[in-house]
């Protein structure tokens, strides 16, 4: 009989015979295994053992003096605690059957042939019984991990339904079932059809088929839903399928959180956006109008009087004419950055590099008044509106200028898969810590800012441009001083 190392197998030997119990004892220690043999001689002995003990398995003999050994075997072999052989003095086919139908793996009867055989019957018996126990703990783990999704199913806050193959509603939990409006018993056995409006309804197909098919592992999406009484809401659902193994076999588990709510305050926040685009367009037109012959009476007076007015009327007129190119400015600015996000993507690429010469042939007087210098590297294609593109260089290499105490300012870019990132460095004096983000905000300028021209729209127009493309802009400080401006954005040509 063999044993794993180190592995004492524990016997309890339930035998009223010492001449059994000797030849059953010679027999399992013959086999070189090591054992702990415990022997009892009745039913009553054994009940006592048991009641503090369990043994790797037991040796019982069908004939003991208060009673039939099968008393101490459990009929139904998955409740056991623990695995039994029969002996008998003389067999027949009727015992047999009983001691096998009382739970016991084998039956043997007590000849010093068949007892010499006991250890490969025991080590075969203990084989079978780690089978038994290893289906058991497969079972409680089964059934403890289905409780466990059960009480999650039906306590979760969220909507969870299963779905057969065919698209149809197996169950539904009670918030799924408050989230679309139908009890549980009139969604069993509907077709998830049925509560998605039609027009939708090819793409969820598709949905399903390519779960079923195993194309991809999981789904999520936003998707409308009809409710009982007609009225529409609005889900994020997570989809997942389990299969069985067998053809056509299995359930998608669907996880639904309901976001009318926030697809509601989307549609308002956007219909907010496009009047507010649409006033600030209106706005930057109307008072450019009566803007535009204010400077000109100012640009008249200066000219046509300059011999008759005295220093501070000419003073007044110049102050009335800077204001107004401000206000222009100012107009010009926030015009931009209304119609950012309002141009399509170009079908082919824009060349950043192309667009950077030209600002540099635009900027000459610029970059020669600050003795600056541009250093340009190879820089990616976007697949952006090239007056988009341009804003971005404009405004950063531009503040780089301004603000860069006319050292150099370099341009750099790159590409990873759709994700593209651009940087414009400076060397001058730096961001401080508390207005690295406030210099996006609509209209701030910073303490730099206050001491230069502008209107504080610039950057404000880049974080616009960035946010529509999937991205974001920020600023770092320089390794050896100086400012970093980065603008991360998803790029459709990668």
């Amino acid at each position: 009989m063999s044993s794993g190392q180190g592995t004492v197998i524990n016997v309890l030997i339930v035998e009223d015979s010492e001449t059994a119990v000797a030849m059953i004892r010679h027999s399992l220690e013959s086999s070189g295994g090591s054992l702990c043999l415990t022997v009892v001689k009745s039913i009553a002995e054994a009940r006592v053992w048991l009641g503090e003990n369990t043994p790797d398995i037991a040796i019982v003999d069908l004939m003991l003096p208060d009673g039939k050994g099968t008393a101490l075997i459990h009929q139904n072999r998955e409740r056991a605690n623990y695995p039994a052989i029969v002996l008998t003095g003389a067999g027949n086919e009727v015992e047999a059957v009983e001691a096998m139908k009382s739970g016991a793996m084998d039956y043997l009867v007590k000849t010093p042939a068949v007892l010499s055989d006991l250890p490969r019957v025991v080590d075969r018996c203990l084989r079978e019984w780690g089978h038994i126990v290893r289906h058991r703990l497969a079972e409680v783990a089964l059934r403890e991990s289905e409780e466990r999704f059960r009480s999650i199913f039906t306590s979760a806050a969220a909507g969870m339904a299963v779905v057969s193959p065919q698209r149809r509603i197996i169950e539904a939990n009670p918030a799924f079932c408050r989230f679309i409006g139908y009890t549980a018993d009139e969604l069993t056995g509907r077709l998830v059809d049925d509560i998605c409006v039609a027009e939708d309804r090819c793409r969820i197909a598709e949905m399903y088929a390519d779960l079923l098919a195993q194309r991809v592992p999981s789904l999520d999406c936003e998707r409308r839903y009809l409710r009982k009484d007609g009225t529409l809401v609005w889900g994020h659902v997570s989809l997942a399928c389990v299969l069985s193994g067998e053809k056509g076999g299995g359930y998608c588990v669907a996880l639904v959180q309901d976001i009318t709510a926030r697809k509601e305050m989307e549609e308002k926040l956007l219909l907010l956006n496009r009047e507010l685009d649409a006033f600030v367009h209106t706005v930057s037109h109307d008072l450019r109008s009566p803007l535009t012959p204010i400077m000109g009476y100012a640009q008249f007076l200066q000219e046509q009087y300059s011999g008759t007015l005295d220093a501070t009327a000419m003073e007044v007129l110049g102050e009335v004419r800077r204001q107004g190119e401000r206000m222009h400015a100012m107009l010009e600015d926030l015009l931009r950055l209304a119609t950012v996000g309002g141009l399509e993507r170009p079908d082919a690429p824009v060349s950043c590099s192309q667009i950077i010469q030209e600002l540099i042939a635009d900027m000459g007087r610029v970059v020669a008044a600050t003795g600056a210098t541009l250093d340009v590297a190879e820089l990616p294609e976007l697949y952006i509106p090239k007056t988009l593109c341009m804003q971005i260089f404009d405004n950063l290499v531009g503040n780089a200028l301004q603000y860069g105490g006319g050292g150099a300012v370099e341009v750099r870019g790159e590409r990873s898969g759709d994700r593209v990132r651009l940087s414009v460095r400076d060397h001058g004096p730096g961001v401080p810590d508390e207005e690295k983000s406030r210099i996006f905000e609509l209209f701030y300028r910073g303490s730099c800012g206050s001491r230069t021209n502008g209107t504080g729209i610039g950057l404000a127009t880049v974080q616009k441009i960035a946010r529509h493309y999937g991205g974001y802009a920020w600023v770092e400080d320089a390794p050896g001083g100086g400012s970093i401006f980065l603008v991360e954005l998803m790029d459709g040509g990668g």
